[in-house]
């Protein structure tokens, strides 16, 4: 049999930094799965903790999981390249070494991308758990659902800018593992822009949406989300850079999208305001920029340097908005 002839049916990247702790539960969610016709790519990024071994015994007992070992630290959006890479399978979801899967995931979601027109992606839903993944609340992104008459509990097949018009609001709709996705569109846009440390899946959703393709929400709970105070995210939240990642994603997210149609479009012309005031008052915060990476020379504050403002309508049509928000807050207040 040729490579090709091979090759499984969905490739599941796990990549992993000292979760030795968390690990092997994590690929064991995969070895349960209902759909068998799978390879797992176990991609640690030069642990120091024992997850390295946990991958290889892995390997060793399930011909399905194969372990790659990094000689030095990538970074954690690298990683998740440098396990693309080595991806064979013609699906591609990723599981973070501290989330699970559940039994039904790939059965359910596969199904979707083998519909004609194939979606850009399909998507499910997600529990937030806490460190020892018990479930403690509904992902935060199905209130920007609701907010506009969608059913997280119901199947929804929507035109990419549909679900854009939903994403900027400080929401990411669907966790970053949530998702199936063909490896050729996954490659075809770059794979995860390593600009971004923590806010590399969203953006990812967002320029998965922006291809103008339809995604799939589908009502399945499939994953559990691990919260870990020692998570990427958790440290960049705590020194107070995470916060110009996501506006600075939002604000390119936009920017990447038809100026015309963002006119158009009233959540995204007041999103683009609304991340432009936020990036205007972060750049005044001088020391959260010496905590984000590279400081306040490195590559986040590069491209914020970049960012131009909204075009006057845009702005005026803002400030308009702030203006009568203050005077209800002023009334109410009265």
């Amino acid at each position: 049999m040729s490579a090709e002839a091979r090759a499984p049916r969905v490739s599941v990247l796990v990549p992993c930094h000292d979760d030795a702790r968390t690990l092997d539960p994590a690929l064991a969610s995969i070895a349960a799965q209902d759909f068998a016709d799978l390879e797992v790519v176990i991609a640690d990024d030069a642990s120091s903790d024992g997850s390295a071994a946990i991958a290889e015994a892995w390997a060793r007992r399930d011909l399905r999981f194969r372990a790659l070992g990094n000689q030095r630290n990538l970074g954690m959006t690298a990683n998740w390249n440098r396990a693309l890479a080595a991806a064979r399978g013609e699906l591609v979801a990723k599981l973070d070494a501290d989330d699970a899967f559940a039994p039904e995931f790939l059965a359910t979601l596969v199904p979707e991308l083998e519909r004609a027109p194939a979606p850009i992606a399909a998507f499910c839903r997600t529990l937030d758990c806490d460190e020892e993944l018990r479930p403690v609340a509904e992902w935060a992104g199905e209130a920007a659902l609701r907010s506009a008459g969608l059913d997280p509990a119901r199947e929804h097949r929507l035109p990419g800018l549909a679900w854009l018009r939903l994403c900027f609001d400080d929401r990411q709709l669907w966790h970053s593992n949530a998702l199936l996705v063909r490896s050729a569109d996954l490659r075809a846009l770059g794979g995860w822009d390593e600009r971004w440390s923590c806010a590399a899946d969203t953006d990812l959703i967002l320029r998965l949406l922006a291809t103008g393709r339809s995604a799939t929400h589908l009502p399945l709970t499939g994953v559990r989300y691990r919260r870990r105070a020692a998570s990427v995210s958790a440290r960049a939240a705590a020194e107070g850079w995470k916060a110009i990642e996501s506006v600075l994603v939002g604000l390119e997210g936009i920017a990447r999208l038809d100026r015309a149609t963002v006119l158009a479009t009233p959540p995204l012309r007041r999103n683009w305001w609304r991340l432009w005031r936020a990036l205007d008052g972060l750049l005044d915060d001088r020391e959260r920029w010496r905590r984000a990476p590279g400081g306040e020379r490195g590559p986040l504050a590069e491209i914020a340097a970049r960012q131009a403002p909204p075009p006057l309508p845009v702005r005026m049509e803002g400030r308009l908005r702030d203006a009568v928000a203050g005077a209800r807050r002023r009334w109410r207040a009265a």
